[in-house]
């Protein structure tokens, strides 16, 4: 784990792991359908003693069945809802919170259990002119998604905090998954806004190529 990527508090906690094929960043829903036995028993301890856990991009190995080797850098998930299913299973509705890197795994069987430390986000002055340009960039994307999709949005509420925002242009650009892990692991808010800007400018000049072929150009209207 990078020095020059992370912060940290320096306070070690113990927190249970869940390794995907995705990276959440703190903010961002994500629906989770909990079905192996092990992760069944992670969740259940979770809800009895109300902790969230750590969501990790796995590095090697499987999302299901087997060990996985995670990246270091990751996001706690709280659980806000559950629903347990016939089997055992269940359907979770959770969010992302904190960033954390992991100094050690403490346990391996029957799932993971990691020291980690919470990452701090530096916030410098002057953010002003990027804020404003990449909440409007974000909320173009956000409008041209809804018209692909056959909706309308006629007013886009994008984050304000330059923190939240630096997120919510993470997670649109954040396929394949390690570009998202590589901008999860910044710490600096105007360096994942800047490298994160870029490639948010390119999803943006594709959804309005296809919304363009969606919706063509139908000449002057009267009314």
């Amino acid at each position: 784990m990078s020095s020059a990527h992370t912060k940290s508090n320096h306070e070690l906690v113990e927190l249970s792991l869940f390794p995907l094929n995705l990276v959440l960043f703190p903010g961002m829903s994500l629906p989770l359908r909990i079905f192996e036995e092990r992760y069944k028993l992670m969740i259940s301890e979770c809800l009895e003693k109300n902790l969230p856990f750590g969501v990790v991009l796995i590095k090697e190995g499987m999302e299901v069945g087997g060990l996985a080797e995670p990246h270091k850098v990751g996001t706690t998930a709280r659980i806000i809802k559950s629903e347990r299913q016939e089997g055992g299973q269940y359907s979770l509705q959770t969010i992302g919170e904190k960033r954390f890197g992991i100094h050690q795994i403490t346990q391996e069987t029957p799932f993971l259990v990691g020291k980690v430390e919470y990452l701090e986000d530096e916030v410098p002055n002057g953010l002003g002119n990027i804020v404003t340009k990449t909440r409007k960039m974000l909320g173009s994307y956000w409008k041209a998604l809804a018209s692909i999709k056959g909706g309308w949005i006629r007013e886009v509420q994008t984050p304000e905090d330059p923190v939240s925002l630096s997120y919510a242009i993470a997670q649109s650009v954040a396929m394949p998954a390690l570009v998202g892990q590589y901008l999860l692991q910044m710490s600096s808010v105007k360096e994942r806004m800047e490298r994160a800007t870029p490639l948010l400018q390119e999803r943006l000049d594709m959804a309005q190529k296809k919304l363009q072929k969606l919706l063509p150009y139908q000449g002057p209207r009267l009314n």
